[in-house]
């Protein structure tokens, strides 16, 4: 359900918002959040050391990417399909 969302949100900021690059940070020990990045056709871009503090701990940040040129990421059951152009 959340990466179909987010596949819903980049296809609306692609397509109506007129955006060209979407980013999205987890940290890393969050891999439920890397699975949905993934899902929803976000490629890992890197890794950004101690972005965040949490109750004063410092955590790494996994940065994921999509732009509006990249293909539509299948959906469970359904094959990829190509950009939208």
């Amino acid at each position: 359900m959340a990466s179909g969302a987010c596949r819903s949100l980049a296809r609306w900021a692609f397509d109506d918002a007129g955006l060209f690059r979407l980013e999205l940070g987890h940290r890393v020990n969050n891999p439920a959040s890397c699975r949905v990045a993934g899902a929803a056709g976000f490629a890992v871009e890197g890794l950004q050391r101690q972005k965040l503090e949490y109750d004063g701990v410092r955590h790494d940040v996994e940065t994921h990417a999509r732009l509006a040129t990249d293909p539509e990421p299948a959906e469970a059951g359904r094959p990829a399909r190509p950009p939208a152009t």
